[in-house]
């Protein structure tokens, strides 16, 4: 089982605590570690990096020595798509063939096209013609480009991704059309924390049905699963400390899980959310529900978030400690000897410079 940490705000730290988290994901032997683009949100009070996630990855890239980085997901058609081709391939250079590509079509609500000037019904096309330009543009080679939203002369952009062709893109939305373009591509899927188990599972194996009928492995493509993580001395106490913190945290004005879920985290029963939503327990216990996601959902990648914004940063780091201390070399000793993990989430080639 392959682990990354899932980068979000708490509810008293800042861009420097959350940086120590990543240095400490690096230090500990988390496989990777994850942002992603949000604008506008009440909840991050300035203290969040959502809004420049390039940004922030090209400083995890200078501070970090193992871990890959990857965006979860660059929103395509907020920017022109040149400037997302270019800034990734300076990201992966940097970090020595390091990043992951996250890609979305869609922010969260109609604020983000408002303020960029975009139409929401010209997402989708924005998105597919942005994705084929990053692709023309990590070859290096010269091309033109000539679609609806864009058109591009011809010119080569460089510098190259150390990574070829290029960083792992991943796909982030369930859409059917959205999963359709993943599956003939062969798009890794990056799976919401706000999806319950149940409805993971069928979206798993909905997207590997349709990953075989395009002439894809499925079992060559990853699938990692985001998901809310508190650890603590013991599954009891774990939940007497997170129940509060989670109720608040679902019910909270700007909630995307809570409007995921389709009901107000008050109709949601605790049961639910811990089985659900939520991995709450002792070490043991998070570590068996954590591989058991094999079996019951069928991915071999966890996305942890530790922070919420509802509790304080020091329980959300202690939690994250205690997570790398006794459960991730629990997870650790369940995966020697099966080799490699699904996916593309391992450097793939790389290439001693820049051109």
């Amino acid at each position: 089982m392959r682990v990354g940490f899932y980068v979000t705000g708490s509810a008293t730290g800042g861009h420097r605590e959350m940086l120590d988290q990543v240095e400490l994901a690096d230090r500990r032997g988390f496989d990777s570690v994850w942002l992603r683009e949000r604008h506008f949100h009440r909840d991050h009070g300035g203290r969040n990096f959502f809004s420049a996630p390039m940004t922030v990855a090209a400083w995890i890239a200078a501070r970090t020595s193992r871990v890959r980085i990857g965006l979860g997901a660059r929103i395509l058609p907020l920017d022109h798509p040149l400037h997302v081709a270019e800034d990734a391939a300076t990201v992966d250079l940097l970090s020595g063939g390091r990043l992951d590509l996250g890609i979305a079509r869609i922010g969260e609500n109609e604020l983000y096209e408002g303020a960029f000037g975009r139409r929401r019904e010209e997402a989708r096309g924005r998105f597919t013609e942005a994705l084929e330009l990053i692709e023309l543009a990590w070859k290096g080679e010269p091309f033109s480009f000539t679609g609806e939203h864009f058109t591009v002369p011809r010119l080569a952009a460089l510098p190259r991704p150390a990574q070829r062709p290029g960083p792992p893109i991943h796909l982030v939305g369930i859409s059917e059309q959205t999963l359709d373009l993943g599956a003939s591509r062969g798009l890794p899927l990056l799976l919401a924390g706000a999806q319950p188990e149940s409805e993971v599972r069928l979206t798993v194996a909905g997207y590997r049905e349709r990953l075989a009928a395009a002439g894809h492995d499925p079992e060559g493509i990853a699938t990692p699963l985001n998901r809310f993580v508190y650890v603590a001395e013991t599954t009891e106490r774990a939940h007497e400390e997170i129940r509060a913190a989670a109720t608040d945290f679902l019910d909270r004005p700007a909630s995307v899980i809570r409007d995921y879920l389709g009901a107000r985290a008050s109709e949601l029963s605790e049961e639910f959310l811990l089985s659900e939503v939520f991995i709450c327990g002792g070490a043991e216990y998070c570590a068996e529900r954590i591989e058991g996601l094999r079996e019951r959902v069928g991915v071999d990648h966890v996305l942890a978030t530790f922070n919420y914004f509802t509790l304080p940063h020091e329980r959300c780091r202690e939690s994250m400690e205690r997570f790398a201390a006794e459960v991730l070399p629990r997870l650790r000793a369940t995966a020697h000897g099966e080799g490699a993990a699904r996916g593309t989430l391992t450097a793939g080639e790389t290439v001693a410079t820049g051109s």
